[in-house]
């Protein structure tokens, strides 16, 4: 089965694909897409879209054993994830955040776990705590607006991924006075891990979790991305490449301009126009692909490669549209570019 992507930035700064191979051991303590998709002759599949997550969710599986109850499965997983880490109702992380420490579910303890973890290797460019920031400029239901330097200042002194205390073992978490998670970056990445590895236990062949085009995830599937003008949606795509394994996740500010913030500064993040990352599980591709959008085209390639991921970021010198990645990433994902485009290793 072959799929094309047009990969955006979704609400909340990112679009993931996470694809899953058979038996590459995703486990739920671990790890805009859709424009068109190409179905094999007489293959059978099973389509089911709900609203979840605050969004479009849409879950296909193909296959003799795919069934209503496979869908209905994957759903669940995706249900459980929003109970617990929304910030739009009341959840297990609204509850933390009121109460600033408790146990919290294995869950929450492996994506806790992981966005301090990236927060470290990329020295806070993302930062679980970045909630007092995003609800301050509206970005929680509020009317956005731009925040002033005393303001930020004030803000800042409650966010840092170093205020959470995460005792990984007994899942008990203590917040500093006035620190508050925000997983918005982490959470549907995770939750397309959890759908797809139902799918799979499941017998299906192939399958498919679309989060409204913010974060999909497959396995069974050869994906052709296109990486979407950042500045210009309905214009022709800058690249694609070709993925049949691993993750792709990419963050910029070409839905909602200035809604991603640099946690260390306050202020919004303006060094590229996109950042695409390709990793292992979504839940790691959500959290990098926001940090590199943070850090810029050097850090953030550097931080990709720490890291064992590969990668591009988009940005502009000038007039001149420059297209950067990874080391190798041209010839290992087919990379395609759009004439005038400065590809860069």
């Amino acid at each position: 089965m072959e799929v094309r992507r047009t990969l955006a930035s979704g609400f909340g700064a990112l679009a993931c694909i996470a694809f899953l191979a058979p038996g590459s051991g995703v486990t739920p303590g671990l790890a805009r897409p859709a424009v068109t998709k190409e179905e094999p002759s007489g293959s059978s599949v099973l389509r089911e879209v709900r609203i979840v997550m605050g969004t479009t969710a849409e879950v296909r599986a193909s296959g003799a054993r795919a069934t209503p109850q496979v869908l209905g499965a994957a759903f669940a997983c995706l249900d459980r994830v929003d109970d617990a880490m929304s910030l739009w109702k009341e959840s297990e992380l609204t509850r933390l955040n009121a109460r600033g420490r408790g146990r919290v579910s294995a869950g929450m303890t492996a994506v806790l776990d992981r966005a301090l973890d990236v927060a470290a290797s990329s020295d806070g460019a993302f930062d679980p705590t970045v909630e007092p920031l995003v609800r301050a400029a509206g970005g929680l239901g509020g009317q956005p607006r731009l925040l002033a330097l005393d303001e930020r200042r004030s803000l800042l002194s409650r966010v840092g991924f170093r205020r959470v205390h995460l005792d990984r073992r007994s899942g008990d978490v203590r917040l500093e006075p006035g620190t508050r998670l925000d997983l918005g970056g982490i959470a549907k990445g995770y939750a397309a891990d959890l759908a797809l590895v139902a799918l799979q236990t499941s017998g299906a062949e192939s399958g498919l979790v679309d989060l409204g085009g913010s974060s999909i995830g497959a396995f069974g599937l050869t994906l052709t991305v296109d990486v979407r003008d950042p500045e210009v949606p309905a214009a022709p795509p800058w690249a694609s490449f070709r993925v049949s394994r691993g993750a792709v996740s990419s963050s910029g500010g070409d839905q909602r301009p200035r809604h991603i913030f640099d946690p260390r500064t306050g202020e919004p993040a303006a060094r590229v126009l996109a950042a695409t990352v390709v990793a292992d599980t979504g839940i790691e591709a959500d959290a990098l692909s926001t940090a590199a959008y943070v850090l810029g085209e050097n850090d953030g390639m550097r931080l990709f490669e720490h890291r064992g991921a590969a990668g591009l970021v988009l940005f502009r010198e000038g007039a001149r549209r420059v297209l950067r990645t990874t080391r190798g990433f041209r010839a290992r994902y087919d990379l395609a570019a759009i004439p005038g485009l400065d590809v860069r290793e």
